[in-house]
């Protein structure tokens, strides 16, 4: 119950560009609690799909391997636990739309299409070895920030027809955020 309740607030403020600005005086905590050694690779893995193709071939339990950008609404990392939001490489930021400071916030996704955001947003928990989700901010761990690239190896953990897709990363490649100039550099 809590996961469907952490995906449903995670996808929820997905909408409307310059909606929800961050507070960069809101109260964050610190990454405390390190995850597994392992977690974080720095060589990057093969090519892998983004969001949308992997998602629809997603079964809860089976193993899973995906593109992405960190992203897709305004606060993309949850507080306190080490949960975030990512989404697909082909849909498009604000920070890659034509226009400069375009919206507040350059990782959302406000001005998507909310089908094609849906179908290519993914929730990615970081776990412990047994199986809890870490209780530290993901923001920072192994590089990882707004707007970069990462390739994941995990379970899917949950999954159904409304766009929730849950995976509990085993493996994560962080690479560098892109340029309107070049959209997919970072991912290489």
């Amino acid at each position: 119950m809590f996961t469907r309740f952490l995906a449903t607030a995670v996808l929820i403020g997905a909408s409307g560009c310059g909606s929800a600005e961050p507070d960069p005086a809101a109260d964050k905590v610190q990454a405390t609690v390190t995850p597994s050694t392992g977690l974080f690779v720095a060589d990057r893995p093969d090519d892998a799909p983004g969001v949308t193709e992997a998602k629809a071939a997603a079964k809860v339990g089976a193993p899973i391997r995906f593109l992405a950008r960190v992203g897709g609404r305004p606060e993309p990392f949850i507080t306190g636990t080490a949960v975030f939001v990512a989404a697909d490489p082909s849909l498009l930021s604000c920070e890659l739309m034509g226009e400069e400071d375009h919206c507040a916030v350059p990782w959302d996704y406000c001005c998507e299409d909310s089908t094609a955001l849906r179908d290519g947003m993914v929730t990615v928990r970081l776990i412990d070895e047994h199986g809890d989700i870490l209780r530290s901010t993901a923001e920072g761990m192994g590089g990882l920030e707004a707007s970069k690239f990462i390739l994941v190896d995990g379970v899917v953990h949950d999954r159904n027809d409304d766009g929730l897709l849950i995976v509990d990363a085993s493996q994560i490649w962080v690479g560098g955020a892109p340029t309107r100039a070049d959209p997919m550099l970072g991912s290489r």
